[in-house]
């Protein structure tokens, strides 16, 4: 009769027993084994892992995690100040921003972010840290928000001493324009570059004083190229997370170049119209019907060309971009009308004569005769006035 069932022996000693049997003994260095690995594996993980706190989300049913971020902004004006801002509630990261004009301001007190979007003020952005220059450290991400300006300065030049020091850091270029990236990635071809178009509405009329107009406050983001041997998709999917956390409206596409062209629509239409014009707002422009007119027509010429150049976009874009640009507030002025009032530089190499310049190469001029001759008559306008200013 087995051990077990011997119903002659003790209730002690069947129990006794029973933790001798193959069973139990099988059950008993099964979980002793288990207890050796978890032991095992904390002392062979690097400290950095068991002492950063983690994010974790939910991406097409998997989990990524989300490590402390150790974030540069380049360029801490309205765009720079207002995204980093949010970024950095997202928690879990340390922000270091690059100040120049407005450097002692924003180190004694801060950005004020004067906005309906997040409930009553004060709305205060603090970051971790503010220089006058890019440091040489290193960095997990460097967000650029600097004006894309190819014939003033270099973008690469300016995030380099960080970028060295960063051989694994994403650059994040929030800027307008086609064909921003193309001099980054040529001069650091190991480090993803995150292609970022903003759109928001924000402006900076006095020193560390940003004002948000309207709710909208949207990123669409993508992978420029891939790199051999680097997970930039998951990079890009962390930060567009991270970017989600802190209440962002985030879009996350395979297809940048699309949305930059999209939006260059706006902007290529608009800003050399609000100027040539002389109406200045985008409500004056829209007003007059001539000018209204030239916009839609320029608009979609724009579009014309994007898809010649195979870039499929939305059949409505037109019409939206008029009905948008009604909505804003009536003495919203284009960028390069703002820039042109303040005696800056202005984006005409990336929003005009890139674009302008592929559709040349293209033999595709025919199709844009209305905004090809806006481009010219910019450019003869800003000579013109460049001489008259220094008469």
């Amino acid at each position: 009769m087995s051990l077990a069932f011997n119903s002659d022996r003790s209730l002690e000693e069947r129990r006794a027993l029973s933790l001798l049997s193959p069973d139990f003994r099988l059950l008993f260095f099964s979980f002793l084994f288990f207890l050796f690995s978890i032991v095992f594996a904390s002392l062979h993980t690097p400290s950095n892992l068991l002492h950063n706190s983690h994010f974790t989300f939910q991406e097409k049913n998997m989990t990524v995690s989300i490590p402390h971020s150790r974030i540069l902004t380049v360029g801490t004006g309205a765009i720079g100040a207002y995204y980093t801002w949010r970024i950095q509630q997202s928690g879990n990261c340390t922000v270091t921003a690059v100040c120049r004009s407005n450097y002692e301001q924003v180190k004694a007190k801060g950005i004020e972010i004067q906005t309906t979007a997040w409930g009553e003020g004060p709305h205060v952005f603090r970051p971790d840290h503010v220089v006058k220059s890019v440091p040489r450290e290193t960095y997990d991400y460097i967000v650029v928000c600097m004006k894309a300006l190819p014939d003033v300065y270099s973008i690469s030049d300016i995030i380099a001493p960080a970028v060295e020091e960063s051989p694994n850091a994403a650059i994040v270029l929030i800027q307008n324009g086609i064909g921003i990236e193309n001099p980054v990635k040529a001069r650091f071809p190991r480090n993803p570059i995150l292609s970022t178009v903003a759109y928001i509405g924000v402006t900076q009329n006095e020193l560390g004083v940003v004002y948000h107009s309207g709710p909208v406050q949207r990123l669409v983001m993508g992978l420029f190229e891939p790199i051999e041997g680097v997970d930039a998709p998951l990079t890009l999917q962390i930060f567009g997370n991270r970017c989600k956390q802190g209440g962002i409206e985030t879009i996350v596409s395979d297809d940048i170049q699309n949305y930059r062209w999209q939006k260059l629509v706006w902007n290529g239409a608009m800003n050399p119209i609000c100027i040539l014009s002389d109406l200045w707002t985008v409500s004056n422009v829209l007003a007059d019907d001539k000018y209204k007119a030239m916009a839609y027509i320029t608009k979609s010429e724009i579009v014309a060309l994007a898809e010649a150049l195979g870039y499929r976009m939305p059949e409505t874009l037109v019409q939206t971009s008029m009905t948008t640009s009604t909505k804003l507030a009536p003495g919203y002025k284009a960028s390069m009308v703002v820039d042109l009032e303040e005696g800056r530089p202005l984006e005409t190499e990336v929003i005009l004569t890139n674009p302008i310049r592929i559709a040349e190469s293209h033999n595709l001029l025919h199709l844009i005769p209305t905004w090809y001759k806006l481009y010219n008559d910019l450019v003869k306008y800003l000579e013109d006035r460049k001489t008259n200013t220094k008469l």
